[in-house]
């Protein structure tokens, strides 16, 4: 009987079914609320810049990424898809492999029809700076370089993510 009592209890309560999808929930971190942190990174086209120095004034999605990982291929899939949509509203989308060599993020991307370039982050040096505890890791940053939110799969409803 206490059993029955307990399960109605659990799944009576909202919160029980969010928690159950921690994916589409923002994560708690310290950057949230302060400057994105920026780092120089070689990327797959050949060049070096700021991560960041693309986006100055403008929403930004960063997504931490990984050949290997396959919700890190859902979501590069659905960015590259709405590619056109996400910059007429004024988002940029900006790509950080973890852990991975240039060819052969390079040589992924090609393969997976991907139309953005990748910072490449061999040494995993990002890490520590972003707080990073797996990926795929989105990095939602305002007009202004402030951190909003962060989360570990695209959200459909990414627009809000800016501005929790």
């Amino acid at each position: 009987m206490r059993l029955i009592f307990l399960f109605l209890f659990l799944f009576s309560m909202p919160s029980v079914w969010a928690m159950a999808n921690l994916s589409q929930l923002a994560v708690r971190t310290p950057l949230v609320g302060h400057p994105a942190p920026d780092v120089v990174l070689p990327k797959t086209d050949g060049t070096s810049s700021a991560v960041l120095a693309g986006s100055k004034g403008r929403k930004t999605i960063v997504v931490f990424w990984a050949t290997w990982c396959p919700h890190c291929h859902e979501d590069l899939s659905e960015l590259n898809d709405d590619l056109d949509a996400i910059g007429q509203k004024g988002i940029t989308p900006v790509l950080v492999d973890v852990g991975e060599n240039k060819d052969q993020v390079r040589d992924y991307l090609a393969q997976q029809h991907i139309k953005l370039a990748s910072f490449v982050d061999e040494n995993s040096i990002v890490q520590d700076k972003y707080f990073l505890i797996g990926v795929p890791t989105l990095l939602f940053i305002d007009e202004k370089g402030i951190v909003r939110s962060v989360t570990h799969q695209l959200p459909s409803d990414y627009e809000n993510y800016f501005y929790p």
